[in-house]
């Protein structure tokens, strides 16, 4: 390369005359590439991450990948721990890391948690991997989609770190087998024709056997006596439930908290007995009662006792008559033996008409 100076080459006259030189110009060195860039983009290469893959982790972000072992078989489930600590401008669209698009076939994903958040924008979670070829095997990557709170970047997609495990072949000698890859299992096959049929005839023997000791047994054993049928209940004894309400009356003692409820107590319990016997006496006045009652409810003494009983309480009721609680005890031991009066009279009737 030439270049013109506008220096003088010394003459007398002062003109100038431009004097030539050349110059010799040389490229620029390209800086040197430092040796843990290169290992960076071999490593990159060698997993099958894609360029410009490292660029999508922003300041701030970190998401690292721990196997629970170093070393494993083919076909292990082998656990690998996330620790994702974000930004606090990032947000995550999806807290379930799902594996690249660029995982080798003979890795397989066996499942993935859902990370957990802790304090401090800190993300934790848990994935499971097996590995199908031997060496050293490196562990996939695995992306979530995020987003940060500035302008230009509405959405983008945050890849993990990466790390390797060790996979020793199941076979203690290699020289003595060829490794292969494993294949998938095959599924299983359904039981062939003649199992079926043999599991069917046994079925048979068994149920034709279990037949023929049941017969056995059922003829062997003796008839067992046919039970009775049992006699249907007698109905309630109607003295023994009018008894028991006065009893109930009498333990209530309504003679000293109610007298008026005591009295009228009483004489419904003395009517309800008479309609159970076929006597209309619910509705019926002291004086209608005493017409409506057989001649033989009514003989020698009962009349009296019978008025007594019922005239005391018509005073209660209408005369506004109230005794004291020693005269309504009275009145409660009259009414209990009018109530087995009229049943010692009940019962000579129906002894009678048996005897007809």
């Amino acid at each position: 390369m030439e270049v013109t100076d506008g220096r003088t080459d010394g003459r007398a006259d002062g003109a100038r005359t431009p004097v030539r030189c050349a110059i010799s110009v040389r490229p620029s060195a390209r800086p040197p590439v430092r040796p843990s860039v290169r290992l960076l983009a071999v490593a990159l290469l060698v997993l099958g991450v894609p360029r410009g893959a490292v660029a999508q982790t922003l300041h701030g972000q970190h998401w690292d990948v721990v196997p629970a072992v170093d070393s494993a078989t083919v076909g292990d489930s082998v656990l690998i721990r996330f620790r994702l600590r974000l930004d606090e401008r990032d947000l995550l669209f999806d807290t379930i890391p799902k594996p690249s698009e660029n995982t080798p076939a003979w890795v397989r994903v066996l499942g993935v948690e859902r990370l957990t958040r802790h304090p401090d924008r800190i993300f934790t979670g848990r994935a499971w991997v097996a590995f199908y070829r031997t060496g050293e095997q490196p562990v996939p990557v695995f992306e979530l989609p995020f987003m940060r709170s500035v302008k230009g970047l509405s959405r983008g997609t945050l890849r993990s770190d990466t790390a390797s495990v060790d996979i020793v072949p199941l076979v203690s000698d290699p020289s003595s087998a060829t490794l292969r890859d494993i294949k998938e299992p095959a599924p299983p096959r359904g039981p062939g024709v003649f199992a079926l049929a043999g599991g069917l005839f046994a079925l048979l023997v068994a149920g034709v056997l279990a037949w023929r000791i049941g017969r056995r047994r059922a003829e062997a054993a003796p008839a067992a006596p046919v039970a009775a049928e049992p006699s249907p209940p007698a109905p309630p004894d109607p003295y023994q439930i009018a008894l028991a309400r006065l009893d109930e009356i009498e333990h209530e003692r309504w003679g000293e908290r109610d007298v008026v409820r005591h009295y009228e107590s009483v004489t419904d319990t003395l009517r309800d007995y008479l309609e159970s016997r076929g006597v209309p006496a619910r509705e019926r006045t002291t004086t209608e009662l005493r017409w409506q009652l057989p001649p033989a409810m009514l003989a020698g003494g009962v009349r009296l006792r019978f008025e007594e009983v019922f005239d005391d309480a018509d005073l209660v009721k209408f005369a506004k008559w109230r005794p004291d609680p020693a005269a309504a005890g009275l009145f409660l031991g009259s009414a209990k033996d009018l109530l087995a009066r009229w049943r010692a009279v009940r019962t000579a009737d129906e002894v009678l008409d048996a005897v007809r």
